[in-house]
């Protein structure tokens, strides 16, 4: 993953973590996204944590 890239994610990951309006189950799903990023190791790893993190935001809003 290029560091554009990875920098970009990691604020979306940050910023959905961080808003408290948000339901637990998406914080909780980005906050697992920002962790995987962060560690830098395991670009799949991150890759798959981000697409979690879609299908919970949008799994959330289809519950409305």
């Amino acid at each position: 993953m290029a560091e554009a890239e990875r920098e970009a994610r990691r604020t979306m990951a940050y910023r959905i973590s961080a808003y408290e309006g948000l339901p637990h189950q998406v914080r909780a799903s980005a906050a697992a996204a920002l962790e995987a990023i962060d560690q830098g190791l395991d670009a799949k790893r991150a890759e798959t944590a981000m697409k979690e993190l879609c299908l919970t935001v949008y799994d959330n809003r289809a519950a409305r």
